[in-house]
């Protein structure tokens, strides 16, 4: 068996290179920590009497403590107190307590994430009165649910993933701990520890803003505009977006300064600042009891890399951050809540043994081959330990995956053949963002015997967990990463070189346990010729959400407390793409009229900013910063929701499908499989192009699914139609098999299907929520139109054949129906469903991503850049168009099937490789981007007014 690397068994045999990683300072103590600044140095907030008034008692945690953690398997307390920040527990819960902020410097695997949420806990800081819990933001969701479901596992509470949120995205019976994502909150009144992606955070941010709105408002109707100071403190905390559930935010993973966690930091100070302010001028008025008392925010920012410092001089600096009402009228506590103060670095020492490092001899041209090689090669000459191989995204790992599964099911019979002892069986963990709570579970699972467990996993695996048992690492030394670029305003999927401190926390994940080896496939001369570190996400990504974020929280995008202040042309870009949508109105004003007043009537929420502009968000503005989809998926949304149910309803799943991690359409690497999988793709084939032949995938689905149901239904009643238990669940397991066998003939992923119908009903509540009415949301219709019975009387209908009517109206456009046994089953009728006003709602928010044929039949944007192609997995590709074309004038399902010649289309990504491709591509017509260009030119002449 060749081998891509050189191997420490192989020959020739190159020079091991130990490498000690003591990436720690050097008064780091043995397995504590030691701050930087005495414990002396700084006051504890509690001085002014009270700040633990409200705290559980010493007696409350402890009789908490007995009852809770007597269920605990007595293992894993003891793995607890064996990590290495256990001995610094005490002091970590000083420092918090006696500074407003405290930077903490842990490598991944010290117990940093999971240990501090609980030390806190255990020490008083979740409050009972007023309820107030510990937050702790992670970049990824992976990161965020399994560390929730480990510590509620160390403190004998519920597995939240698996609480029962009854369809409506809230967990009902969850314990103490819980976690927050992006169309799945598994938290209740209960929770006291929250995991919560960064995104979901600012999420909190922007509605606490428009409750704000509202109670400005109400406030103003009710007449109540004197300037007495319980007015301005209450005026100024609905503003501000305090984020007053919590009383301790943990920002963990800072050292990946991803977009949102850069926004997290810069808000927080804010915040930080705000609350103590508020807090003082309460307590300099002697804290009366009619106002409502607001807490100071601590913040916990934890790095796993040497950038403590720089996150240290941030928060310690003072800022401008504070709205200029409350600097106005609360000046003094201003002052001394914004005064420069001091945060102590804590470094906590990792389990970090020596990793002797391999690279490349030359250059691997096909690193996936290499990945594959170097796996086997190490299963049968290297010691037992798991592998961890990074790559970069989901088709690749899938890839190696099916390779690998495939090749070690011949090793025990090359190891006969060679008399070998035979190999350990090899177990194959994929590790992506797509996947589940449920499917990682085999990730961080214990290894069985004889087996050697292979992760494949994206950079997730760097730093933001810890997977037990790596001994072996293979580095790709690349990433997939987004790159946005201003003057073309469009955003690509690259894969990139990581940089050297990637490289150096990929290697680590092998020194975790024990001693450890790291395969690099790519030379050391291209280690050396890496970046030191990577570039902060805001410095190369489209940052229209996150101005549309800030100006929703009354922030200033240019003037905003970031930690590393933007590009001047992207924030630009952003700004302008924003009054493209309709989102944003911005005007010069003098510094003199900067008051940073509210407007009387409300309507708009302005922001007059020290950089003599004054941003306005519009209504439709103010709508999309409550939807949580990217701005161009908002607009459309609202756009839709213009042109009626029906419309509003094939938005709504076109960005449910779009907002999935993986397409719900396989594309296997099989040339035999992956002309099977065409030819099956052709039923689904929409003549308008790929969003119309996804939205057909999804209804034929669920047009499946209401079969198996019907089919269940049937054969779960006996002779008498009374149910049975054993009838009932072996119908129950035949419906599941008729689905999984229905994916499979048509190669729909049913795990991402899955995926994307959650996301479809998250994404129903929150349409529900804006007023956003869809043709097959029953519930919504009876709340917003007449009354169900209004309805029956006028159509002279009553009872259940109402009911069956206004199923059957509902269904209108999009089934029809066939009889199937005693069961009427609906079936996708996707030659009548119209997709254009989809495509022209699309349009409105992807107006950039529009393109127009060239003569050389290739593609340009309209706004420029470089020419692409089709991506050969579009239903427009030529190839398909040919198969398409030389078919039947109809599918088997009835789907016009000829598509001639188009000369305009809009995509989703364009994805750059050895060549450029545009995916998820639909034609339009050229009159559509006319229209919209022409709406584009007159807001922006309004706007810049």
């Amino acid at each position: 068996m060749s081998s891509a690397v050189s191997s420490p068994s192989g020959s020739p045999q190159k020079k091991k290179k130990k490498i000690k990683y003591a990436n720690a300072p050097s008064q780091l103590l043995y397995g504590a920590i030691q701050s930087t600044l005495p414990s002396t140095s700084s006051k504890a907030s509690s001085a002014d009497g009270d700040a633990t008034s409200s705290s559980p008692s010493k007696d409350d945690i402890a009789a908490w403590l007995q009852s809770n953690l007597r269920n605990v398997d007595p293992r894993i307390s003891e793995s607890r107190r064996q990590l290495p920040i256990w001995s610094g527990k005490d002091a970590i819960v000083e420092a918090v307590q006696k500074n407003d902020t405290v930077v903490i410097l842990g490598e991944t695997g010290s117990g940093k994430t999971t240990q501090i949420p609980q030390f806190l806990f255990e020490a008083g800081l979740a409050r009972k009165s007023p309820v107030q819990i510990i937050g702790i933001t992670q970049p990824r969701r992976v990161a965020a649910t399994s560390l929730a479901r480990r510590v509620a596992v160390e403190m004998g509470q519920p597995d939240p993933a698996i609480q029962d949120n009854k369809g409506k995205g809230k967990a009902h019976g969850a314990g103490l701990v819980g976690y927050s994502i992006r169309f799945e909150d598994r938290t209740s009144k209960a929770t006291r520890i929250k995991f919560m992606t960064d995104g979901m955070v600012l999420r909190e941010m922007i509605g606490d803003a428009s409750n704000a709105t509202r109670s400005r408002q109400a406030h103003n109707v009710r007449g109540q505009n004197d300037d007495s100071m319980a007015d301005i403190i209450q005026a100024a905390s609905m503003r501000s977006n305090l984020l007053l559930r919590y009383s301790v935010l943990i920002i963990d993973e800072a050292h990946e300064r991803t977009l949102r966690t850069d926004q997290v930091l810069g808000l927080a100070k804010r915040i930080q600042r705000e609350r103590k302010a508020l807090r003082q001028a309460w307590i300099d008025r002697g804290r009366p009891e009619t106002e409502p008392e607001i807490t100071e925010l601590k913040i916990v920012v934890m790095s796993a890399t040497l950038d403590a410092n720089r996150f240290a001089d941030f928060f310690a600096s003072s800022s401008t951050a504070i709205s200029r009402s409350l600097r106005t009228s609360l000046l003094e506590a201003v002052k001394q809540a914004n005064r420069k103060s001091e945060v102590p670095i804590l470094y906590v020492k990792g389990r970090q043994h020596s990793v002797s490092m391999y690279h490349t001899e030359e250059a691997a041209q096909e690193w996936t081959d290499a990945a594959l090689r170097t796996v086997l090669q190490i299963h049968i000459s290297r010691p037992p330990g798991d592998i961890l191989v990074f790559m970069t995204g989901q088709e690749e790992i899938e890839t190696l995956a099916k390779s690998l599964e495939l090749y070690s099911s011949e090793l025990p019979a090359w190891a006969e053949h060679e008399g070998k002892q035979q190999p350990m069986s090899l177990m194959i963990a994929p590790l992506y963002a797509a996947l589940g709570p449920s499917a990682s579970t085999k990730v961080f699972g214990a290894t069985p015997a004889r087996t050697r467990k292979v992760v494949l996993a994206t950079n997730i695996a760097e730093t933001s967990i810890t997977i037990p048992g790596i001994v072996y690492v293979i580095d790709c030394g690349l990433a997939k990463e987004k790159v946005y670029t201003p003057h073309t305003s469009v955003e690509s999927l690259q894969t990139q070189e990581i940089s050297q401190s990637a490289a150096r926390q990929r290697a680590g994940r092998a020194g975790r346990e024990r001693s450890g080896e790291c395969y690099r496939l790519y030379t050391e001369e291209a280690f050396k010729a890496l970046p030191l570190s990577t570039t902060p996400e805001i410095m190369r990504t489209d940052l229209t959400g996150a101005v549309l974020q800030l100006c929703a929280m009354d922030q200033d995008p240019y003037s905003f407390d970031w930690l590393d202040k933007p590009d001047a042309v992207g924030l630009q870009d952003a700004v302008l793409q924003l009054i493209q949508l309709g989102a944003l109105v911005v005007k010069s004003v003098t510094s003199d009229s900067n008051t940073g007043s509210a407007p009387e009537d409300g309507s708009k929420k302005k922001r007059e900013t020290e950089s003599g502009l004054q941003f306005t968000l519009t209504v439709i503005g103010r709508r999309m910063a409550m939807l949580p989809v990217a701005p161009a998926y908002a607009r459309s949304l609202i756009a839709a929701a213009d042109m009626g149910p029906k419309v509003a309803r094939q938005v709504r799943d076109m960005i449910a499908i779009l907002s999935a991690d993986r397409s719900i359409l396989s594309d296997p690497s099989d040339p035999e499989k992956r002309d099977e999988a065409n030819r099956a793709k052709q039923t689904f084939v929409h003549r308008s192009g790929d969003h119309g032949t996804l939205l057909n995938v999804l209804y034929a689905y669920l047009d499946e699914q209401e079969s198996a149901r019907a089919l269940l239904k049937l054969r779960s009643r006996d002779q008498n139609g009374k149910t049975t238990n054993g009838a009932g669940a072996a119908a129950n397991a035949e419906a599941r098999e008729q689905i999984k066998a229905w994916c499979q003939n048509h190669f729909v992923h049913e795990k991402a299907v899955r995926n994307v119908i959650h996301i479809r009903r998250q994404l129903q509540q929150i349409c529900r929520q804006q007023n956003i009415g869809c043709d097959d949301d029953i519930d919504h219709t009876n709340r917003t139109g007449k009354t169900k019975a209004n309805k029956d009387k006028a159509n002279g209908q009553s009872g259940a054949n109402s009911e069956g009517a206004r199923r059957r109206k509902m269904r209108e456009g999009l089934y029809v129906t066939r009889k199937q046994g005693q069961s009427d089953i609906p079936t996708l009728r996707s030659d009548e469903e119209d997709y254009s006003d989809l495509l022209r709602c699309m349009l409105e928010g992807r107006f950039n991503n529009v393109a127009l044929r060239t003569p050389a039949g290739t593609w340009k944007r309209i706004g420029g850049g470089q020419p692409f192609k089709i991506h050969p997995s579009s239903c427009l590709h030529a190839s398909r168009l040919a198969q398409s074309n030389s078919s039947s004038s109809k599918n088997a399902n009835g789907t016009a099937a000829g598509v001639g010649k188009f000369d305009a289309l809009i995509f989703e990504e364009l994805v750059f490789t050895s060549q450029n491709f545009a995916r998820t591509v639909s034609r339009i017509e050229p009159s559509w981007i006319q229209e919209v260009s022409l709406r584009n030119q007159e807001r922006r002449k309004s706007a810049m007014s």
